[in-house]
């Protein structure tokens, strides 16, 4: 099981109110392990990253869209979990112009932060582990580093972790979505309804 929760409910409010006044909440047992299997360490951060490789121009339009590049350039200790211009090329026909309508800019301001950690989370930390953590947004997601790939929800990890200065990247071939997460928390805690003989017999 993933140890503790790694933003408090503090830091979530913070980011969400002024991404700039990021608390540092990481725990103390979350440390910047070695990790051999990445990229050798780089001089930029998550944003400068995500441009160099080329591929994440539409999440690079969602993240300026909702006021977290500056947040997330500037900040230590950041994981991305980034979807590929291909991932939202894939939405249903509008739903991409949808999210980056100016008039939805909450709708995507909450989608973008269930894409974010404030953590460097390194592979090692995930392999051979499974739970939940919450996102920059305050919504848990589950990470699940138990099979050969490292799947986040119902998104699965296409490729190696990418290194940056002040935290990483892990690439995903779907869209995470917040709504089901919270839909599953309200699922989880409604009790099951009654056998129908229960009900029978308290009627009789």
């Amino acid at each position: 099981m993933l140890h503790t929760k790694l933003l408090t409910a503090v830091a979530a409010t913070a980011l969400l109110a002024a991404p700039a006044a990021i608390a540092q909440t990481t725990p103390a047992h979350i440390e910047q392990a070695a990790a051999p299997a990445l990229p050798p360490a780089s001089s930029e951060n998550v944003i400068e990253v995500l441009k160099m490789h080329g591929r994440f121009s539409t999440l690079l339009q969602a993240l300026d869209q909702a006021q977290l590049t500056e947040t997330l350039a500037t900040r230590d200790r950041i994981t991305i979990f980034a979807p590929t211009d291909e991932v939202f090329a894939a939405l249903p026909e509008g739903e991409r112009a949808r999210l980056l309508n100016p008039a939805n800019a909450q709708e995507l301001r909450n989608l973008m932060l269930y894409h974010v950690l404030v953590a460097d989370l390194t592979p090692e930390q995930i392999q051979g582990a499974r739970g939940p953590i919450a996102t920059a947004g305050g919504i848990e997601v589950t990470i699940d580093g138990t099979g050969d790939a490292i799947v986040v929800a119902d998104a699965t990890v296409s490729e190696p972790a990418i290194d940056a200065a002040n935290g990483g990247i892990y690439v995903i071939d779907k869209l995470l979505n917040p709504n089901a997460a919270v839909q599953g928390d309200a699922e989880a805690e409604t009790p099951p309804p009654p056998p129908t003989s229960a009900v029978e017999d308290d009627a009789n």
